[in-house]
């Protein structure tokens, strides 16, 4: 009798250990619930009519350089509608928007669009951009014609947005010149960030906030339940208490994803799908040209950091004086016969910032390849106006040390490589103007002169 009273006694306090412990952990996440509250999902872009998000007007930045480890403030100033520029744009110009703002007598008007890299992430101010700096290359260089750069680039657009924002903002300007710059973000969003092909950025999570998600990891009915009454269970799921597992059919939650900005992607996304999507950027790019049917056009597929690990004969096709197209075109039939039926959900080690990853590799590569063919096309049968294609990748220094000085990461480029990829694109357009060639081979030297000079 004696021993079961013990028993019952040190199962009674050893309850009684575990229950304090529980309190205690419920306690202190109550408190930690408290002190930090769970933000909301959001995009860093607001939501805008037509070119589904864009920016807003702010100022300064702090981006990370993750190649140099450190970070880079930044004094970049963004207008009303979140592009870097100091005067606001408007949907409907007026005549007095026009005069203020738009082309004066004996202007050259240079429209320049693209993505995060085009919109100035890594730079350190307005002044540094490769719009600024291709303003300062091409007055610099010109012979006495003055030339005006705008920038219509957004962080996070694919193609189709850059041509809708064009549409918008850029037509009242009768640009001589569009110049575009992209690639990452059509080839990343379809596979590795479970948008689907056509659609844009976040896509997903949109769907999934209009049918009542929370555009996160949705959790089970039992730890929904749970959740509505723990603190410490809604600190481990993520969820809040009055959330309920729902969202619309077409979806799945990838919680293995290290990029916290994609948890919810569209399901049955394959990486064949990266053709559809490299048909759906080519439109984009065609629309451009017929959108602007006097303006020159200069198309071009930007430079990345590490190298493309799926096609290794892509840097050397696309050099200065590289031919080796058809061995490119041989490697990426060979992936897309091989992994093409591969499902896209559930590829976590896609989403690593350093490394150029499959899906996107291959997108980086065909659609070059599908550009060249474009415009060869697109020149033939316009011979009025000037429509080029340029990859930016041999550009700059393929030595990694070297060109470790023009980047902070593996797209976004530093003070250095905005600078280069502007004199890039102001000595194509002064060369196209003029009717001489542009030397490639010594623009691809003289960067790697420069990389070594800023050791």
């Amino acid at each position: 009798m004696e021993r079961s009273r013990h028993r019952v006694r040190k199962i009674a306090i050893q309850v009684g250990i575990f229950l304090a412990l529980v309190a205690l952990l419920e306690g202190s996440s109550r408190l930690l619930e408290r002190i930090n509250p769970r933000q909301e999902f959001k995009q860093h872009l607001g939501l805008q009519p037509y070119m589904m998000f864009a920016g807003g007007p702010r100022r300064g930045a702090i981006w990370e350089d993750i190649l140099k480890n450190k970070k880079v403030p930044s004094t970049l100033e963004f207008n009303n509608y979140g592009f870097p520029e100091l005067f606001d744009y408007k949907l409907i110009p007026d005549a007095d928007y026009l005069h203020r703002n738009g082309k004066k007598p004996g202007e050259r008007i240079v429209l320049i669009t693209g993505g995060s890299v085009v919109y100035g992430t890594g730079a350190t101010s307005n002044e540094t951009t490769i719009s600024a700096r291709l303003m300062h290359h091409l007055n610099k260089k010109s012979n006495g014609t003055r030339y005006r750069v705008l920038n219509m680039a957004m962080g996070s657009w694919i193609a189709y947005q850059q041509f809708i924002a064009l549409s918008l903002f850029g037509l009242p300007f009768d640009p001589d010149w569009i110049v575009v710059m992209d690639g990452h973000n059509d080839g990343a969003v379809p596979c590795i960030h479970g948008s689907g092909p056509g659609n844009p950025m976040f896509w997903p999570q949109v769907l999934s906030l209009t049918y009542g998600g929370s555009g996160q990891a949705e959790a089970n009915s039992t730890i929904a339940k749970l959740a509505r009454h723990s603190a410490l269970v809604r600190l481990i799921s993520g969820l809040r208490p009055d959330e309920k597992p729902k969202g619309p059919s077409g979806l799945v939650v990838d919680v293995t994803d290290p990029d916290g900005r994609f948890p919810v992607k569209m399901a049955g996304v394959t990486i064949a799908d990266q053709d559809r999507q490299v048909a759906f950027y080519l439109q984009a790019q065609r629309n451009v040209l017929a959108l602007f049917k006097q303006a020159n056009v200069l198309l071009s597929t930007q430079p990345l950091y590490r190298d493309n690990v799926l096609v290794p004969s892509y840097r050397a096709a696309f050099a200065a004086g590289g031919t080796a197209f058809k061995s490119v075109e041989a490697e990426l039939d060979h992936y897309m016969a091989e992994k093409g039926a591969i499902s896209c959900e559930r590829h976590a080690n896609w989403a690593d910032p350093l490394s150029h990853n499959p899906p996107l590799a291959y997108f980086m590569a065909r659609s070059a390849l599908r550009l060249i063919d474009f415009v060869d096309e697109a020149q033939k049968a316009d011979s009025s106006r000037h429509i080029i294609y340029k990859n930016v990748e041999g550009a700059l220094p393929y030595d990694t040390k070297l060109r470790e000085r023009f980047f902070i990461d593996n797209a976004h480029l530093s003070d250095l490589g905005q600078d280069r990829v502007a004199e890039f694109f102001a000595d194509i357009v002064l060369a196209s103007e003029r009717g001489t060639p542009f030397d490639f081979a010594a623009f691809a030297k003289r960067s790697a002169e420069l990389a070594a000079a800023n050791r």
